[in-house]
């Protein structure tokens, strides 16, 4: 009889090198669609068989990895600055036309690193979240009063139209959309009504289900979309306010045969075109100002989340990038002070770079 309380050795994890760097990221993003969409379990796809064509650009794809490359090799310093440990990317390109994702950054390997930081939730979007709040205003009801983002909005919560210089204690919608004016988009989003703000985002192409409870702070970004979303209801500015959901893939065949329900989705009108066209005008000042010649949104000095966004779009391509601190086993972000130095603004100046780097 044998000895049972001798057992052999445990043989090391086996790591498919196929799934490392970004791929395991794609395929993990493409195979949950799949399934969503046509029914597909699991167990289907483990048995193989299938010829899955995707909306991933190759050159993209290695263009944003390589993109956080550079900027976290050079910018962060972990050994010398403990601030710099436990820095996590993310990031997600969607094309506004039709919703296909061209292009993600899920994290520095999928064979190590399992949690896919382009499509994850619990990262709170701090100010890149203020253009819904505008949207808001504008289809329900700024636009009534015939005023728009170059509005100075005052305490008492009345609109009026710039006149002259800007005002610092004052700021125009479009003014406090850049740097500052937490408190002029928290008494906005009180007016206009948070649950308004809340329907406008979702109908932008962001999920129900990662929107923050309706507080006074919800107008400033407490809710916890994933870069895919973001990406995808900044889009729906640049699309004249049609949102396209993303997806990521166009064609399965197995056997031969095409599986059905693959059609890409179909749009549906999310804001007044003259009202995407007027936050879109107002996130090129955003950008201008940031100094891409992009329409672009961020988080900002005042934000005290402990995260740091970065979402931009051109007429082709919808792109946020995110920053955070979470150390492997802790369910809480860590603090971003003096992420990349003193100068950072709290690791803030790092999304927009590795943005430019990726675009440029």
């Amino acid at each position: 009889m044998p000895d049972l309380g001798v057992f052999p050795e445990p043989r090391s994890r086996s790591r498919s090198t196929s799934l490392g760097g970004q791929t395991g990221y794609l395929v993990d993003v493409a195979n949950r669609y799949l399934k969503q969409q046509t029914g597909l379990t699991d167990e289907e796809l483990a048995r193989g068989g299938y010829e899955i064509h995707t909306t991933f650009d190759r050159t993209k794809v290695h263009r944003l990895e390589r993109a956080v490359r550079r900027v976290v090799a050079r910018d962060l310093d972990p050994e010398k600055r403990p601030a710099d440990r436990h820095v996590q990317v993310g990031a997600a390109s969607v094309r506004p036309s039709d919703g296909a994702l061209v292009a993600l950054y899920g994290g520095p390997d999928a064979t190590t690193h399992f949690t896919n930081n382009a499509d994850t939730s619990g990262v709170p979007v701090g100010s890149a979240f203020k253009p819904f709040v505008l949207a808001a205003a504008l289809q329900y009801g700024a636009a009534r009063q015939g005023v728009g983002a170059d509005s100075h909005y005052a305490a008492d919560g009345v609109l009026r139209r710039a006149d002259g210089a800007p005002d610092p204690d004052r700021p125009t919608l479009r003014e406090a959309l850049v740097s500052g004016g937490n408190a002029t988009y928290v008494r906005l989003g009180k007016d206009v009504g948070r649950d308004t703000v809340r329907r406008t985002a979702v109908a932008a192409g962001m999920l129900r289900h990662s929107m923050a409870r309706l507080e006074p702070t919800f107008s400033i970004g407490t809710s916890t979309p994933s870069a895919i979303r973001v990406a995808t209801a900044y889009g729906t500015f640049t699309n004249d306010g049609v949102r396209r959901d993303p997806y990521s893939v166009t064609k399965v065949v197995k056997d031969g045969e095409p599986l059905s329900g693959l059609a890409p989705p179909s749009s549906r009108r999310a804001l007044d075109p003259q009202v995407a066209q007027e936050v879109a005008d107002a996130l090129r000042t955003a950008g201008k100002r940031m100094g891409v010649d992009v329409a672009a949104g961020r988080t900002g000095d005042q934000d005290r989340l402990r995260s740091a966004w970065f979402a931009g779009f051109s007429k082709d391509l919808s792109t946020a990038v995110t920053l955070f601190r979470l150390r492997p086993g802790e369910p809480q972000l860590l603090p971003l002070s003096g992420v990349a130095g003193k100068k950072s603004e709290r690791g803030n100046v790092l999304p927009p770079r590795i943005w430019k780097e990726y675009e440029g």
